[in-house]
């Protein structure tokens, strides 16, 4: 936190009845000032919650927490400590009902909550940056979109910001729901509908459903916008109607006003260059440090958002120029005569494919750097592959790193593509890449989810080959 959170008052009785938990202490009204999980980010006046993971045990860490000025305990089993322990038989649901009590007293700001397959993260810092200063506004860090980073962004919201953009993701119905209950936005978003968790959710409708059950959860008076951009080609994918996914989408709004970013009355105007993009509206244009045509999406989308929100069109506007890729986000970094684009902070067939798309764009050679994609459920293997076969249909040459990813590789064999290779770990790809570099000026898109460790590529080459002698005029960096 950079700041504690607002103010939020607690008692006992209030405190057990809203999560069904034990109040051990006095019984007192506290004045609380936000959430830590993490001991060494406890602030004074925090609430801090135990949470038992595979190796650390928060309930061990207590005593430290309060020494460093926490005032409530939250955990599973007693702890003996100097203050008031709420003792639950689950810290995240309690996490969520005290987060739910903590908005209801929270009204002067506009409530933002953001969904969708890919770029919810994209959406909300480049939304963010469209609401106005920073000191007014408020959103996930990171991407703690989930049900333990969605309490901990509504609690530690700072007094007296104008926005809070809160960031909602889900690998199964009903969980968009419970997160939305607790922000109850004023603006509802969904960036996309795409191939994630499609297992989970039962195929490109169940996802469509799932996403809009944030719409339901938006106030009756407020404003649900959701981005229609590449719809029609993964509809085609899957042999799926566009019009019936939207058709979801339409009742799931039902009286709240909805726009839809991409149909022909909201169109998305602009360009994807070489360098960045030009995103064009109705109060003038404005360029990005971002690449590629989904990102041109997001920006309009974030601008309409923004403009949805209570902001200024033209200040919105001119907030999004400042916005660049966030780490391992399709981030570009010269290596010498070399560009890197380091997209490796996560990964679906969705994101996968758009940024295959933007190093096919490139000039001169190129070369795609894939790991596997979590969380893809028995469809895996055959999304891994159809992932291949667009790596082959753009003629991009391919290097696979990990067992999974092999699937990757097959699906490009299969489809014609004859420029691969395999290797088990990210070292031995950083090994492949430097030989392989060593041909002359290459793109290097490095692309998977967070936990294929590929992260650990744009690192070594960074170390081994410099960043940054090469950069053109208003090109991005690292």
């Amino acid at each position: 936190m950079a700041e504690p959170g607002a103010s939020f008052m607690l008692d006992a009785a209030t405190a057990e009845e809203l999560t069904g938990g034990r109040w051990i202490g006095s019984r007192g009204e506290l004045v609380l000032h936000g959430l830590a999980i993490d001991s060494r980010q406890v602030m004074p006046g925090c609430i801090f919650a135990c949470f038992t993971g595979q190796h650390v045990d928060g309930h061990d860490y207590a005593d430290t927490a309060v020494g460093d000025g926490a005032a409530l305990i939250l955990a599973a089993r007693e702890v003996e400590v100097p203050v008031p322990v709420l003792v639950v038989a689950d810290v995240t649901a309690a996490l969520g009902a005290l987060a739910a009590a903590f908005r209801d007293h929270y009204s002067d700001a506009v409530w933002i909550a953001i969904t969708g397959s890919n770029g919810k993260t994209t959406v909300k810092e480049l939304a963010a940056a469209a609401c106005g200063a920073s000191d007014r506004v408020w959103c996930t860090p990171g991407n703690r979109n989930n049900a333990i980073g969605v309490p901990l962004t509504v609690l530690n919201t700072p007094a007296g910001v104008r926005y809070v953009i809160v960031e909602l993701g889900a690998s199964a119905p009903g969980e968009i729901d419970t997160l939305a209950r607790i922000v109850r936005p004023d603006v509802g978003v969904i960036t996309n509908i795409g191939p994630a968790h499609l297992a989970g959710m039962g195929g490109l409708e169940g996802v469509t459903r799932t996403k809009c059950e944030l719409f339901g959860r938006v106030a009756p008076h407020g404003r649900v916008l959701f981005c229609r951009h590449g719809l029609d080609a993964v509809c085609a994918e899957y042999d799926q109607r566009a019009d019936d996914l939207l058709a979801i989408v339409r009742a799931a709004a039902g009286s709240r006003q909805l726009t839809i970013v991409g149909d022909p009355g909201c169109p998305i105007a602009g360009e994807a260059r070489e360098a960045g993009l030009v995103l064009r509206t109705v109060v003038g244009e404005v360029s990005l440090q971002l690449m590629g045509t989904h990102n041109l999406a997001n920006a309009s989308l974030a601008w309409h958002l923004a403009v949805a929100a209570g902001a200024d069109a033209q200040r919105a506007l001119g907030g999004l120029a400042a916005v660049g890729p966030s780490n391992g986000r399709l981030q570009q970094c010269h290596l010498g005569e070399h560009l890197l684009l380091d997209d490796s902070y996560n990964a679906n067939p969705g994101s996968m494919e758009a940024g295959l798309r933007v190093l096919s764009q490139r000039p001169g050679a190129r070369l795609a750097v894939l790991g596997a994609m979590a969380e893809l459920g028995q469809e895996s293997a055959q999304l891994h592959r159809r992932v291949g076969a667009e790596a082959a249909r753009l003629g991009l040459p391919l290097l696979t790193v990990g067992r999974t990813a092999a699937a990757i590789g097959t699906g490009y064999t299969a489809a014609g593509g004859r420029d691969h290779c395999h290797v088990r770990d990210a070292d031995e790809a950083v090994a492949v890449l430097r030989e392989r570099l060593r041909v002359g000026p290459t793109s290097v898109l490095v692309k998977a989810s967070r936990s294929a460790g590929l992260d650990r590529i744009p690192a070594a080459l960074m170390e081994a080959l410099g960043h940054g002698s090469a950069r053109g005029e208003g090109d991005g960096g690292c």
